[in-house]
């Protein structure tokens, strides 16, 4: 790090200016030689002379912090006070505001801007609590009630999107709606109509659409996504489904109508002729990827291949983010750099690199127009356009300053984005990575740096060496700030991806991704060269996918992790930034040690730093023993009984640390894994890792297909069945799942001797031995749990005829609590 001194002396005083790189002016006061010289305080960035004011240290960090760091804090803090249900009436934050300018009338600055800032966190509360509320009216459409058979006009305001499995997204904007078969009312509102079988639909269709309409609700389960937030955020405020129905009122869906909005008719046609393109000359899974690399279209990766690359912690490369529009902006910036060495009197001037930023800024512009209107890409383009711009105006090097101001864009532009999962994951690892770099380049000075300070000379594998490692601390910093939070949303640590994203992004960003966008963009002039371009990036595609399948099989190449709290996230960040923020070099000490004793500067900071980790480590020792009270001595017996759509679903934990799932719910139509989706996530969120019972009640899918997931990803010890079998071929998964985890299988029915697990007695009560059943329903196990003066009683989906037979075996039926059965 490099300083700059300006010493000037007046009136016995020394003003010491230190010009820090990126961080502006710091002003230290130190004694002059003459004895009676008073002792001097710190001054708050004024260079007056003469006793400098007293500020007591949280004011004058108040003060000293660059404006663009305080209005972004604050505005970050009101958007995700607001996700978390916080409300602030307006006039509130109006009056905050009102005060802190009194204070700064009564020059009490410090104080205003407290008040300034308390101000900026109410107003950004307010969008988003409007944004997760809707509110009613005669013209919106929650004047309708949920599931009610509703008939809207509307206009198709975005391009459809293709989510896979023969289904699209439209995004229809209504204009008129009302109870099916009466009369049309004006209404206002984005509807999201999910259609199957049919797309042939364009952006600017005004359609009819006849259905039933659900607004968006979660389903309760603790740990659960937030998909009403989720949908909310994107302004979606109800869903339709067209496709297959039995209902009385078939869903429909016709084109009444049509406009060709610009420039979006306009960009959609190029989508469709790229995508096209690339469907033409490249096979699976090549040109899948090349859709979602290019056009930002996802639909064809299939599961398989999506999690090839979300096990190895490359899931990033399949979705248009910074990344790829880093890329882009790198690879057009570095193109018109090279040109402008045809214009010398420019680059002599200094514009060559503002006019190679001003053209990577149109190159990502271009990229994300054609790449589709997903948040994810916007964000992106937010961030890159926000360097971009520090390049233009000459402060490439305030890469935080940059960074801060795309958050504040963002957050002003898109109310409620801090609870989006990738805003969290850029800017969290962008940060880091920004603040590991400095350590590492720091570090790599001191390699290189002779006793007196002065740099050795740099030989050819010097510079190779310093790329090389480079690079890899790229990839670690990139991996230490996602960590958190990617346990937190997808419960895995993949500890491959440290190699495989430094070996694969090079391939899949500067291949792939450049190539098939010069391909795409040579299609439309001359197509020959553009089919040599696009096979090499297909080609370069397919190595990725065989890297990432490759480092997905290697031993331990990622784990399982439970489901961290945000208090255990803030304390994994708070050893994080501890680490990136203490002092780079020696150079800091050096300087520290020359201020005199007694100034604010010099007083205890590693003494500070101390007292901070000491404060995380006890923050985690508390956290840590929580749970493990509540894992493994809790005495108390919990049953959860989760929402999983169709069938069952029961958590017992048992006193002490066992725990039996009873059904794991499931669907017989479509992809949804209620095992993975819900199951799992209450578990994790608990942090269970292990289950020991797994019992299926009877072999239906509806009950038995979230244990699949389940058997492959905890464990299970023992796997308790009626006996009974299914021709499902899921069924046979499940069994293949099972018998891979070493489950012991133990057959579960009323011949089966009683048990006692942690002190609660569990008996099977059903299916009778030997009792053939025409229905599975009838075959269902029945589990009776008594603990102390409570029970519950589980029987399956039992119907007429097998309660009957229950009840004539004259067992103990009365409980507490009763799972109704079928």
């Amino acid at each position: 790090m490099q300083y700059g001194f300006a010493l000037e002396a007046r009136s016995g005083w020394a003003i010491a200016r230190i010009k820090r790189a990126n961080r502006g002016y710091t002003t230290i006061a130190a004694a002059a030689q003459s004895p009676g010289a008073p002792a001097l305080q710190e001054s708050p960035g004024s260079s007056a002379l003469g006793s400098p004011p007293v500020l007591s240290r949280a004011p004058r960090l108040l003060l000293e912090t660059p404006p663009i760091y305080l209005v972004t804090a604050a505005l970050i803090a009101g958007d995700a006070l607001g996700n978390f249900g916080a409300s602030v009436p307006l006039w509130v934050a109006a009056l905050l505001a009102a005060a802190g300018a009194a204070f700064f009338i009564a020059a009490r600055p410090a104080i205003a801007m407290t008040f300034a800032l308390a101000a900026i966190v109410g107003a950004a509360i307010v969008p988003v609590h409007q944004l997760l509320s809707p509110a009613g009216g005669p013209a919106s459409l929650n004047r309708f009630s949920d599931d009610a058979a509703v008939t809207l006009e509307a206009s198709l305001v975005r391009e459809p999107e293709s989510v896979g499995n023969g289904r699209i997204y439209l995004y229809a904007r209504a204009h008129r709606a009302g109870p099916a078969g009466a009369a049309l009312a004006p209404t206002l509102g984005l509807v999201r109509i999910t259609v199957i079988g049919s797309s042939n639909f364009r952006i600017g269709d005004e359609v009819r659409i006849t259905g039933r309409i659900r607004f968006p609700r979660n389903d309760g389960n603790p740990g659960q996504f937030d998909y009403r937030a989720w949908l909310l955020r994107q302004g979606i405020e109800a869903t339709m489904f067209v496709g297959p129905s039995k209902a009385k009122l078939p869903p429909e869906i016709s084109v009444i109508g049509r406009r060709d909005p610009f420039p979006a008719a306009m960009i959609e046609r190029i989508r469709e002729h790229i995508g096209a393109f690339i469907d033409t000359n490249l096979h699976y899974p090549e040109n899948a990827e090349m859709r979602a690399l290019i056009i930002g279209d996802r639909g064809g990766i299939d599961e398989p291949l999506r999690q090839s690359f979300a096990l190895t912690g490359m899931a990033h490369l399949l979705v248009i983010s910074g990344l790829h529009l880093g890329f882009v902006a790198a690879a057009a910036f570095f193109t018109v750099r090279l040109a402008m060495g045809l214009f010398p009197e420019l680059m002599a001037r200094g514009y060559a690199n503002p006019i190679a930023a001003a053209g990577a800024a149109i190159a990502v512009i271009a990229y994300a127009a054609i790449a589709g209107h997903h948040v994810s890409t916007i964000r992106a383009l937010v961030m890159v356009l926000s360097y971009a711009i520090s390049i233009m105006i000459g402060r490439a090097r305030e890469l935080v300053a940059s960074l801060a101001l795309a958050a504040l864009v963002i957050c002003f532009a898109l109310p409620g984005s801090t609870a989006d999962i990738g805003f969290q994951l850029s800017f969290a690892s962008v940060l880091v990575i920004v603040l590991g770099m400095r350590r590492f380049d720091s570090w790599w000075r001191r390699r290189h740096t002779s006793p007196l300070g002065l740099r050795m000379e740099r030989t050819r594998p010097n510079v190779v060496a310093e790329w090389i490692a480079g690079y890899i601390a790229l990839s670690f910093w990139a991996l230490l700030g996602t960590a958190p939070l990617t346990a937190m949303h997808f419960n895995q640590f993949s500890i491959v991806g440290l190699v495989a994203n430094a070996v694969v992004v090079p391939i899949m960003g500067f291949g792939a991704v450049i190539l098939g966008l010069a391909a795409a963009a040579m299609d439309f002039v001359w197509t020959p060269p553009a089919l040599v371009l696009l096979s090499v990036a297909g080609r370069l595609a397919g190595v990725g996918t065989y890297l990432a399948r490759w480092f997905a099989l290697w031993p331990l190449a990622w784990s399982r992790i439970f489901t961290p709290t945000i208090v255990e996230v803030a304390i994994a960040y708070g050893f994080v930034l501890l680490w990136l923020l203490s002092p780079l070099d020696r150079a800091d000490v050096r300087i520290t040690s020359e201020v005199p004793e007694g100034t604010a500067a010099a007083r205890g900071r590693p003494w500070r730093r101390f007292a901070v980790a000491a404060l995380l480590l006890g923050a985690l020792a508390v956290d840590a023993a929580w749970w493990i009270y509540q894992r493994d001595f809790n005495r108390d017996l919990r049953v959860t009984f989760l929402s999983v759509g169709e069938g069952d679903g029961a958590v017992v934990r048992f006193p002490g640390s066992r725990v039996m799932l009873i059904d794991g719910g499931g669907s017989f139509f479509g992809s949804f894994d209620p095992g993975e989706r819900i199951v799992a996530p209450y578990l994790w969120a608990n942090k269970i890792m292990h289950v020991d019972y797994l019992v299926v009640s009877h072999p239906d899918r509806d009950h038995f297909g979230g244990f699949i997931f389940i058997a492959r990803n905890f464990t299970p010890s023992e796997f308790w069945t009626g006996g009974t079998s299914s021709p499902d071929r899921s069924y046979g998964s499940l069994i293949d799942a099972v018998r891979d985890a070493g489950s012991r299988e133990r057959r579960c029915d009323a011949a089966s001797p009683p048990m006692v697990i942690g002190g609660v007695a569990v008996r099977c009560l059903g299916p009778q031995p030997g009792v053939v059943q025409a229905k599975d329903n009838n075959a269902s196990i029945v589990i009776a749990l008594s603990y102390g003066h409570t029970s519950f009683l589980f029987p399956g989906d039992l119907e007429v005829k097998g309660e009957r037979e229950l009840i004539a075996t004259r067992a103990v039926l009365a409980s507490t609590i009763l799972k109704v059965p079928h």
